[in-house]
């Protein structure tokens, strides 16, 4: 095989493109190297500094710093480094004028072909000094490297004779997993220097403990370690026991790594999925912060979830004003929710922000004095989006509910007031019908005059504004928890006309329906 000689960086903005030129040729086979990629130009410049390629193949049209501003700053910063641009017919007169700063050829995008690529590359090579007398290309023959790159990537490996005889050679056992590992961010800096180094010498171990072959590096980021493991199912067990040697040697030496172990796969194909999952499994991290190193959960552990939450009942609490039954129900929550490690950390903490917010709506409602809390809402949704484990949630969360208990317990019922409840209560029960002063007036045995006067002074709102935030509240919770029609929606909550419905909700919430629902997905509630 030829020496990796000629060093190629790539500079496109989007990820798919990237993927695509790396996997268009076999670049190792023929003599080339892909050092790196990056997403505009400014990211290319850094990466030059410290990868030092022979060649740059760039796009044109990318944010924070584009193909043409590239290519000047590279014109005076690096003259040696050969440049190629991608571009579109649209773009030709912009590719003209990157010419004039040092990009010696162009290719269009629609039409990247592997044998003109290539042939650009070489001849662009030939005429670089320090590769002088190198010769590129001759036998196609694959690397690892390559083949597991392309693998990781999600491309098909293809049907490769060589291809498949490199990989039996190197990789002979019927079973793959994945590592990944990477600098922990609570850790302190010190002694980080040689951490990968040490990880290493942890999976050179790994071929001794039993049949496994040399673990194979993954290609990665500045700050990841990744390597495929391929090893015997019988010796999952002795995988399994590396793990937990590794937590007992960050647990003794202050290691500053996080680290992850993926499910075992049958074959290369499985490799993208199991590499997408790593960082999933250091996300548990949040759950655990006593440990480094994760392996995905035993099936009974995922699927218990931690404590099921009824969100209908809750809604139902806030709604009739029984907060002590709502409080203990989101108490208990919070004590179990160290066993819902199988859940998205992101997904937990929009839960307890939905929550919390319908807590404070539900006491601003029935006229509890939480204006102070309401005004603190946005500190407790911080807190919560910054925790860094679930036993700092769980803080906010308590803390929050201290709060809204005092909220509570501050109100002074004047006489009377037990009246008012079970007028609320009817309004609550009753919203999705056809509700009108009058009706509820005749049930209640009031005159409607005095029924308008008697609602009016004892809340914020009169009676219509009242029966149309109650219904409101209901359409945002059934916007962020299913999936019906929002016409279905507006009929049961009480509106016949959907228009009307539309004009309503725009006046409450300052958005039509369908801005609401969107905006609620990640806040929606866990069943």
């Amino acid at each position: 095989m030829s020496e990796l000689t000629c060093n190629v960086l790539i500079v496109d903005d989007e990820l798919l493109a990237r993927q695509g030129i790396k996997h268009l040729l076999d670049w190792e086979s023929e003599g080339f190297r892909i050092v790196g990629e990056a997403a505009n130009g400014k990211e290319a410049l850094e990466l030059i500094e410290r990868l030092s390629p022979h060649i740059l193949i760039t796009d044109i049209v990318m944010p924070v710093m584009d193909g043409e501003e590239l290519a000047r700053e590279v014109r005076i910063r690096h003259p040696e480094i050969r440049m190629i641009v991608l571009s579109s017919f649209s773009e030709f007169d912009y590719v003209r004028s990157t010419f004039q700063s040092g990009v010696e050829d162009y290719i269009l995008k629609p039409k990247l072909d592997a044998g003109k690529l290539l042939a650009t590359l070489k001849k662009m090579a030939a005429g670089i000094p320090e590769l002088s007398g190198i010769r590129l290309g001759g036998a196609k023959q694959q690397s690892l490297r390559a083949l597991l790159d392309k693998a990781a990537a999600g491309f098909p490996l293809g049907d490769s004779m060589d291809g498949a005889r490199l990989l039996q050679e190197q990789l002979p056992h019927r079973s793959y997993a994945v590592f990944g590992a990477r600098l922990d961010g609570d850790s302190p800096a010190a002694g980080t220097a040689a951490w990968k180094e040490r990880l290493e010498a942890h999976l050179a171990e790994l071929p001794a403990a039993g049949r496994f072959a040399p673990a194979a590096e993954l290609a990665e980021g500045r700050d990841l370690v990744r390597a495929l493991i391929n090893f015997d199912a019988a010796d999952l067990p002795l995988l399994e026991a590396w793990l937990e040697r590794l937590e007992a040697s960050a647990a003794e030496g202050s290691w500053p790594v996080l680290g992850a172990l993926g499910p075992a796969f049958g074959s290369l194909g499985g490799l993208h999925a199991a590499i997408e999952q790593l960082p999933a499994l250091m996300e548990r991290r949040f759950f655990r912060p006593e440990r480094r190193f994760f392996a995905p959960p035993a099936q009974a552990a995922a699927a218990s979830g931690g404590s099921a939450f009824d969100a209908a009942a809750f809604e139902a609490e806030l709604g009739g004003q029984q907060f002590e039954a709502a409080f203990a129900r989101l108490r208990q929550f919070a004590s179990s929710m160290e066993g819902c490690e199988g859940m998205r950390v992101q997904e937990l903490k929009s839960f307890l922000g939905h929550h919390l917010f319908h807590v404070i709506v539900a006491l601003l409602r029935h006229q509890y004095p939480a204006a102070s809390l309401d005004e603190r809402k946005y500190e407790y949704f911080r807190e919560i989006h910054e925790a860094r484990s679930v036993q700092e949630a769980e803080r906010t969360l308590l803390r929050f509910l201290d709060e809204a208990e005092g909220c509570v317990a501050a109100r002074q019922r004047p006489g009377g007031s037990q009246a008012m409840q079970k007028l609320l209560a009817y309004i609550h029960e009753h919203y999705a019908e056809p509700l009108h002063l009058a009706d509820v007036a005749q049930h209640f045995h009031f005159n409607p005059s005095y029924l308008s006067n008697y609602f009016a002074s004892r809340n914020k709102e009169g009676f219509s504004e009242y029966v149309n935030r109650v219904r409101i509240e209901q359409a945002c919770r059934l916007l962020a928890d299913t999936d019906d029609a929002i016409a279905d929606i507006a009929t049961r909550v009480g509106y016949a006309d959907n228009s009307y419905f539309t004009k309503v909700f725009r006046k409450y919430m300052d958005q039509s329906p369908s801005q609401y629902r969107r905006s609620a997905q990640e806040g929606k509630d866990l069943r």
